[in-house]
């Protein structure tokens, strides 16, 4: 039983996008729960939604919906094709106003790879250094071979197809229903045609949809090069990608000591309320101060290795983890992506930017 427990557990982490963070949602707007078969909605502000997925479809991130007077700006669009038609069809059960605007927060796979479902006459909003990666082979990058390519799910399959066999009553019927999670999502892979933003901005854009003011601003560099976050100053709510997730950001594609810095100029805006790009709301506004730690105590411990002439498997190992197991457990759950961060910073050290 425990073995089950605990392979599920990392696989889990690879594959879904929600049930860790800090501090749940308080004070809701409507107490009466609003979704599909495949999304919650949670309402921060009025009009306000933090999306999160549920059921038979993998989405990989959260993501936000801002229905407006006339239209809807969507932020993020999940991991696949497939995660962004069922978050299409879902926005429909609030609202049957149209989409006119999609932002993409950064270039990962599980906030962009559903860009390609959005109609022609839809602004998929983005920064510059998103645009450009989302040109490339973004297919054939560490971060997305390594973590999430249709290699790695498949090899995935394997082990959960092995735990069912073995497993009896509840246990077997809740891993039966991840393996058909888990299949879906794989042959959803098949179809992905990364398509980037068709508006840009550098360090700010803002839209004004009738009464109601949307700010993008670029703080930084951080969790990547193009890190976008979107403000509601009304509201003082923002949704912050990746930038500020409820758990550890992945830095393998990052500028820690940059991170650090973006974070600061983040606490500046006038804001109570975070819609991260993984977990559930943030109202503990010193969640700031924690991840700025983190990535501190990471960065060093790195740098001092370096120094020292360790590996980069030994520098790895070296950096202490304990103590973060809530925090940080995608990194915890998969080694070979916490050694894809200690690479990134590896590079940096040695002048590769």
């Amino acid at each position: 039983m425990e073995k089950f427990r605990k392979i599920t557990l990392i696989l889990l982490l690879g594959i879904l996008s929600c049930g860790y963070g800090t501090e749940s949602s308080q004070n809701k707007i409507n107490e009466v729960p609003k979704g599909s078969s495949t999304h919650n909605f949670e309402e921060v502000a009025p009009g306000v939604y933090l999306a999160t997925g549920k059921g038979p479809v993998n989405v990989g991130s959260n993501a936000m919906v801002v229905v407006n007077e006339n239209d809807v700006v969507l932020v993020d669009s999940h991991i696949t094709p497939d995660a962004a038609r069922e978050l299409i069809q879902s926005v429909k059960t609030l609202t049957d106003k149209p989409i006119h605007y999609l932002v993409n927060t950064h270039f990962h796979h599980d906030h962009a790879h559903g860009n390609q479902v959005f109609p022609e006459g839809v602004a998929i909003i983005g920064h510059e250094y998103t645009r450009e990666r989302l040109l490339g082979d973004v297919l054939t990058d560490s971060t997305f071979v390594t973590i999430a390519s249709a290699q790695y799910e498949k090899t995935q399959i394997a082990i959960l197809e092995k735990q069912v066999a073995e497993a009896e009553g509840d246990q077997k019927t809740s891993l039966e229903s991840q393996l058909t999670t888990l299949k879906r999502h794989t042959a959803a892979l098949s179809e992905l045609a990364p398509t980037p933003p068709n508006t840009t901005l550098k360090r700010k854009l803002t839209l004004y949809r009738g009464e109601r003011e949307i700010q993008m601003h670029h703080l930084g560099r951080g969790h990547t090069g193009g890190d976008v976050i979107v403000f509601l100053p009304a509201e003082k709510v923002v949704f912050t990608g990746d930038l500020l997730p409820a758990t550890a950001p992945y830095l393998g594609d990052s500028w820690p000591e940059e991170f650090i810095e973006t974070l600061e100029k983040l606490r500046s805006l006038d804001f109570d309320t975070i819609l991260p790009g993984h977990g559930p709301v943030i109202r503990d506004l010193s969640h700031i101060d924690f991840t700025q730690n983190y990535i501190r105590k990471y960065w060093e411990s790195v740098k001092a290795s370096h120094s020292k002439g360790f590996s980069i498997d030994e520098a790895t190992v070296r950096f202490d983890m304990s103590g973060y197991e809530n925090y940080a457990p995608f990194q915890l759950g998969r080694p070979e992506a916490r050694r894809l961060e200690v690479v990134r910073m590896y590079q940096l050290l040695d002048g590769k930017d």
